[in-house]
């Protein structure tokens, strides 16, 4: 049974990792891209720099969580955290804002690379960019994982943790020396849209796991439900709040789904219809 629940927290930290850390090497490797192509090859290394200090600082950031929330934290810290991991995971990461944010993501990089053009201060404002950028992830990856190991209780889970992020991590290295060389090359509206079905998954694991701690430190009650399993590693819990809560969330990720097709292929033919008679009148 331990080694069934030490998989699936294996590919949630290995999925984290390397969603995350792929989005700010994405955004550090465009950045250097459009350095380049306006000219600007001197301050790539300025980039990496901004980019490595954000990582430096982001691991800073770990250990200190790390110590204020350390393995005796109660059930109610663990809670807050877990749910608010949830409402980060449900708004940075769901695919209902997947294109936006990529559209925001190649908006952002454009507006830097062209401000850092004209600023006297080039050095700093790549450098800034790129730290800001990188520093944004490590911190989502902190909450995610704080998150991740409040849940894992078992031994062989947290080590599932720990692997994933080792593998992860690997994967990343291997990838940024592939993507250096291609980064005009990929689709970054469909990485998202495709990795954030699994991060919103994990949104409602996260969302069942908090529920069920803060019912244990009793601040939410607790309505059992006796035909329905406990499953830790999928945050399902025998309770009417814990399976609301994440029955809500997967509701809209379904009405998401859905609500586009029919409304759009309306909309979609009234302006043509509209587009066409403009046509004729001209």
């Amino acid at each position: 049974m331990t080694t069934g629940t030490a998989i699936p927290y294996f590919l949630y930290s290995f999925g984290i990792v390397f969603r995350e850390g792929l989005e700010a090497f994405l955004v550090v490797l465009a950045l250097a891209a459009g350095a380049r192509r306006s000219g600007n090859k001197s301050q790539v290394r300025d980039i990496y720099v901004g980019a490595g200090a954000a990582l430096i600082v982001s691991l800073f950031i770990a250990w200190a969580v790390q110590h204020l929330l350390s393995d005796d934290a109660g059930d109610t810290m663990e809670g807050i955290f877990q749910l608010f991991a949830a409402a980060t995971l449900f708004y940075v990461s769901s695919w209902m804002t997947s294109k936006s944010q990529a559209q925001r993501w190649t908006t952002f990089i454009a507006s830097k690379v062209d401000a850092a053009r004209g600023s006297e201060c080039t050095t700093i404002a790549l450098a800034a960019a790129a730290f800001l950028a990188v520093l944004r992830e490590g911190a989502e990856t902190i909450i995610f994982f704080q998150a991740l190991a409040a849940g894992a209780t078992e031994t062989v889970e947290r080590h599932a943790v720990f692997a994933g992020f080792i593998a992860g991590a690997v994967g990343l290295a291997v990838t940024l020396v592939v993507l250096r060389r291609l980064t005009n090359l990929i689709p970054i509206g469909r990485f998202f849209s495709v990795t954030s079905i699994v991060l919103y998954a994990l949104a409602v694991i996260f969302t069942g796991q908090g529920i069920a701690s803060l019912q244990e430190s009793g601040m939410v009650g607790a309505t059992l439900v006796s035909s329905v399993p406990t499953i830790p590693s999928l945050g399902l819990y025998p309770t009417v709040q814990t399976i609301a809560a994440q029955a809500l969330l997967i509701a809209i990720g379904f009405a998401y789904f859905a609500r586009p097709r029919i409304p759009r292929s309306r909309l979609g033919v009234a302006y043509q219809q509209s587009r066409n008679a403009r046509a004729r009148t001209i």
